[in-house]
């Protein structure tokens, strides 16, 4: 429905275009032009349609592409997390193997001072008793000491 304003404005541009009878003469190259600027825009709408179909389109794949590149991501992520995991069980693990060895180490330190000590308490024992037997009292004085 066209507005009251709008029909007195198309008739006042008719009306300038077209003041007198004679002047109706032109209508047919103006209506030719007209057709062909109508062709001309129709042109521009169709290939803008296309441009955007083809927009939509190249949008809707790159959104699938995008959307696979984030999974493959959100997978890797957990990948690392599970490692990450797995390498720190593997540290708590070697740090407690550490610990057993430390005390080993600490144990058998122990047990090879005592073993020395032994050994020396054994010597001394032999050479005190060789002290005494052949009376070497002074000796082996100096040697309890």
């Amino acid at each position: 429905i066209m507005a009251e304003t709008d029909k007195q404005s198309a008739l006042d541009y008719i009306n300038q275009m077209f003041p007198t009878e004679a002047s109706l003469s032109g209508v047919e190259p103006l209506m030719q032009k007209i057709q062909s600027e109508i062709r001309k825009v129709d042109a521009e709408i169709l290939v803008a349609v296309r441009q955007q179909s083809n927009s939509g389109s190249k949008a809707r794949e790159e959104l699938a592409a995008a959307t696979c590149t984030v999974k493959e991501l959100i997978s890797k992520m957990q990948e690392i997390k599970t490692k990450a995991e797995q390498s720190e069980t593997m540290v708590q693990e070697i740090c407690r193997d550490i610990k057993k060895l430390d005390f080993a180490k600490k144990h058998i330190t122990t047990t090879i001072t005592a073993l020395h000590r032994l050994t020396m308490l054994v010597s001394a024992v032999e050479q005190l008793q060789s002290m005494a037997s052949k009376r070497q009292y002074k000796e082996a004085a100096a040697q309890l000491e």
